[in-house]
């Protein structure tokens, strides 16, 4: 693993981490001032109105493989060719997202049951919808540009400033004067720096051509990336939407708070994604089969040993955490443990196919594998509503992890038949290892560590500590019998 890559790598992991602790800071301020049905109302709007995202996971990950091989062979012609074919069609695509801004900022009042006023409600989603829109229509191009030439880092630099500065000002705002409009509306501001940041550099270390030919062949899986985006989108979001039009706000509420915690440490685990894909996509272009399977394994063995290790934490972890975090909010029972576990597998899940789902992007197998994307989205979609009515918060939790061990299984065998031809075997006996590893770490976790009761965050502060002492040293020891097993095999 080269120097740029372990950047890429620790500067994608920083911001994760700045990420998360911002996603705590600001929700704890907006339950504790405005209370659970606001934060619930904010989740929904957000999830609603965060179909501009679909623009960079779907048209900006065709764009990324796209840029790979001319950004290799120092092609800057070709190169601004495809940034600017890019440009063109986010420009479009952000068009039509003003446009849906406002439909759903004058139909979600109508459609949805709240305790608050028409004006209120319709007013709050368009300065939602404002701040999104400049996060992702302004620096997307430049964003993409950066990681696909493996500078993740200046990126991820960027993003960083924006995210404190946000968090700085919203919590000022709620001190200032604790109006929900008022504070989304001063946090869009550190969203305006973000594209400024981006001109900056890319204007002092590329002579991008703004009059270049439009390249439309470069690009022509866009539709299918686009279309394995949406599928993505719609199954990432589909259970806060089933809550929100089949249960209430204060689900909508708890399920927000527990995924601050799951969902924000399947973005700090996949940020291993933004450091190596780059380099994996170099490979690739480059036809060195044996160094990409030797980057592929090590990316494998980083996620597993990851998402077993931290999500293991989590399981026990999770609840005293919540009753801390939640401490002082009297309005809904946020202890959920049943809950907790079918999110915390369900998003396990997602991290373990990460290295899979990236390695076919790489390939270009966008329409080959959206057919796994497709039914994932649509058995979450059928599942979550009848769970849902069945067994209410849980139910929406156990139908993403019915979907999300599909796909995962189907990309791994997807795998063995293209690409890199890999046995699944690979996949089940790490699964198998770190699994069993895993569990014990638990069961002695909670045997001579957790206890019923909790005093506070120093209490959890000690159990976290000497949680992750016990699960981590049974998985190293997983990973040191794995790596035994590979060299006897030869």
């Amino acid at each position: 693993m080269d120097k740029k890559t372990r950047l890429n790598m620790i500067s994608s992991l920083g911001l994760q981490l700045i990420t998360i602790l911002s996603g705590f800071i600001i929700p704890r301020q907006i339950l504790l001032v405005f209370g659970s049905d606001i934060n619930g109302l904010i989740n929904s709007l957000t999830q609603f109105l965060n179909y501009i995202s679909l623009v960079e996971g779907g048209l900006g990950s065709v764009l990324m493989t796209a840029l790979y091989k001319p950004l290799n062979q120092n092609n800057i012609s070709s190169v601004s060719s495809i940034i600017e074919t890019g440009n063109n069609i986010f420009q479009k695509i952000a068009k039509i997202f003003l446009g849906y801004l406002f439909i759903v900022s004058f139909l979600y009042p109508l459609i949805v049951k709240t305790n608050f006023p028409y004006g209120f409600v319709c007013s709050l989603s368009l300065v939602l919808g404002i701040a999104l829109f400049v996060q992702y229509y302004f620096s997307i191009t430049w964003k993409i540009l950066l990681q696909a030439d493996r500078k993740v880092y200046i990126s991820a630099s960027i993003q960083m400033i924006v995210i404190i500065l946000n968090t700085i000002l919203t919590v000022l705002a709620i001190r200032v004067y604790p109006s929900i409009h008022f504070v989304k509306l001063m946090a869009s501001i550190a969203f305006i720096l973000q594209p400024v940041l981006y001109n900056c550099y890319i204007n002092q270390k590329y002579n991008i051509d703004k009059l270049a030919p439009k390249n439309v062949n470069a690009l022509t899986n866009r539709w299918d990336g686009f279309g394995i985006n949406l599928a993505a989108f719609l199954n990432n979001n589909t259970d806060v939407i089933v809550l929100t039009l089949f249960s209430t706000l204060s689900n909508v509420s708890i399920y927000s708070v527990y995924s601050l915690v799951v969902v924000g440490i399947k973005s700090l685990i996949t940020s291993i994604s933004a450091g190596i894909t780059p380099s994996l996509g170099k490979e690739y272009s480059l036809g060195n089969v044996h160094r990409l399977n030797e980057t592929f394994t090590k990316f494998e063995n980083l996620i597993f040993f990851s998402t077993f290790s931290i999500y293991a934490c989590t399981l026990v972890l999770i609840i005293p955490f919540v009753i801390n975090y939640t401490s002082g909010i009297q309005d809904t029972d946020y202890c959920q443990p049943i809950f907790s576990v079918l999110l915390i597998f369900s998003y396990a899940m997602f991290c373990l196919r990460e290295p899979y789902v990236n390695m076919a992007y790489v390939g270009n197998a966008y329409k080959d594998v959206g057919k796994y994307a497709y039914i994932e989205a649509g058995i979450n979609i059928v599942l979550s509503l009848i769970f849902v009515y069945l067994l209410g918060l849980n139910g929406a939790a156990l139908g993403t992890l019915i979907s999300m061990t599909y796909r995962t299984l189907f990309h791994v065998f997807y795998l063995k038949k293209k690409i890199l031809k890999r046995d699944p075997k690979i996949f089940f006996l790490k699964f198998v290892f770190y699994f069993i590893s895993s569990s014990m770490g638990i069961y002695y976790a909670n045997k001579f560590i957790y206890q019923a009761g909790d005093s506070g965050w120093m209490d959890w502060i000690k159990k976290a500590l000497f949680t992750s002492f016990i699960i981590f040293g049974f998985n190293i020891l997983s990973a040191f019998l794995l790596k035994f097993i590979k060299k006897r095999k030869g």
